[in-house]
């Protein structure tokens, strides 16, 4: 019960986070996505069974109170958490490698998601000014960000709820 209370929580201090501090942080017209790099993180590190309820709850909630087009917030953390859960159990044991791949591959994923959104409501927008001016600085403001947002959950969720028990 304390891993899901610690979960929602830490979902919504990175919420918070994202909307008040790091949104307005830009490197050209990239910013970091602080809730993404919590998923990450939490994600390698939760082995709960119906831990994916928190992602599609929180997923549903950000696709409700953001910009994004609809329900591709949902899609893109139900992704990084499906494939957590997959690196988790395949050969990949290094938590901090597999983070990094999870968020580079998570935040093209996500920039992708967005930019079709944007093409289906018929928005017009160059695919290499989205990829130099968006993609690439918001990959380096991720990666950046990782190794503190994932020494940070691996600090919190230590206590909450250790590797290899089942709740």
């Amino acid at each position: 019960m304390l891993f899901y209370l610690y979960s929602s929580l830490g979902f919504i201090a990175a919420i918070m986070l994202q909307m008040g501090v790091f949104s307005r942080a830009a490197l050209f017209s990239g910013t970091a996505d602080v809730v993404l790099l919590f998923l990450a993180a939490w994600s390698l590190r939760q082995q709960q069974k119906y831990s994916w309820v928190l992602v599609v709850i929180f997923g549903l909630i950000l696709s409700a109170i953001s910009a994004a087009p609809a329900l591709s917030l949902l899609i893109v953390y139900l992704s990084v958490f499906l494939a957590a859960t997959r690196l988790q159990m395949g050969l990949w044991r290094s938590s901090l490698l597999s983070i990094f791949l999870l968020v580079f591959f998570g935040t093209f994923l996500a920039h992708g998601v967005y930019i079709a959104g944007l093409f289906a409501r018929g928005v017009p927008i160059s695919l290499t000014e989205a990829f130099t001016q968006i993609m690439l600085p918001s990959v380096l403001l991720n990666m950046l960000l990782t190794i503190p947002i994932h020494a940070l959950v691996q600090e919190i969720f230590r206590n909450a709820a250790p590797i290899g028990t089942e709740i």
